[in-house]
């Protein structure tokens, strides 16, 4: 059965005739640019094309980005003018182009000083990827650079969890009670990733194993935290007025008395 031709639209014009690449662009590829070349009123002119696979025997030369017609090498026009990327007037058309045909498939953009002809493209599928002068990705120009993968960089230093959709899980709040301290009474007032909330118990310990000053910070903490009986909720984040913590004075008062109570109940026990 002889194979059918595709035809070939308005928008694309082949001039690779008499080229190495002499083949016309695979299906995949026109159609991927059909979906978006006509709105924009850009048309596209091949000079070099597709080529047989690597191995076939067939009349091709270098990358196998441009085997069975999944790559060529274009210009571009709009208004029966020819477009280049050296032109600050048409540089928007051409980084439009890449981030349309990105959205549509198209994964591989060569372009730039160096690489090629002036105003030309290297468009196609394969790898992802951008590249400039000598086929290097550290040689695309910085235009090109942006539109295939200014957003894609953004993306990427999201969490996994967003980038596939879920919910990133919410910051944890942290309930704010006076200035924290490093040590000292008020330590016990501030909330930190590796500190229990406030404890009237374990302000009872820290006074039995001696630690007076801690262990009457823990109780004072906890009866303004709410005895550490009530759950802080999360949303909306809740901040307290700074809370005065108690004097040296208090403390060893309190410390001594709840110590006293200690040494009486064991004393009758």
């Amino acid at each position: 059965m002889e194979k059918a031709m595709v035809q070939t639209p308005a928008w694309l014009r082949y001039a690779n005739q008499g080229a190495t690449r002499n083949l016309p662009l695979s299906p995949q590829l026109q159609t991927a640019f059909g979906g978006f070349l006509p709105q924009m009123g850009v048309s596209m002119e091949v000079f070099s094309g597709g080529q047989p696979a690597k191995g076939s025997g067939g009349s091709r030369v270098g990358s196998v980005r441009h085997d069975h017609g999944n790559a060529a090498d274009v210009f571009f026009y709009k208004d029966g003018r020819r477009l280049d990327w050296a032109n600050p007037n048409d540089l928007p058309i051409f980084q439009d182009i890449v981030r349309q045909g990105k959205q549509a498939g198209i994964t591989g953009f060569g372009a730039g000083q160096g690489y090629m002809q002036p105003g030309s493209m290297h468009v196609g599928f394969g790898t992802p990827g951008v590249w400039g002068a000598g086929g290097s990705g550290k040689n695309a120009p910085s235009w090109l650079t942006e539109a295939y993968g200014g957003a894609g960089s953004q993306v990427a230093a999201q969490s996994s969890s967003q980038q596939n959709g879920t919910p990133a899980k919410p910051t944890e709040s942290s309930l704010t009670v006076g200035e924290p301290q490093s040590a000292g009474i008020m330590s016990a007032f501030a909330a930190t990733p590796t500190r229990q909330p406030p404890s009237f118990i374990g302000g009872v310990d820290q006074i039995k194993n001696g630690n007076y000053l801690d262990g009457a910070g823990q109780m004072f903490g906890s009866m303004a935290a709410g005895g550490g009986q009530q759950q802080i909720p999360q949303t909306p984040a809740m901040q307290l007025a700074p809370v005065q913590g108690p004097s040296s004075q208090q403390a060893t008062a309190l410390a001594n008395y709840v110590q006293s109570l200690l040494g009486k109940k064991v004393s009758n026990g």
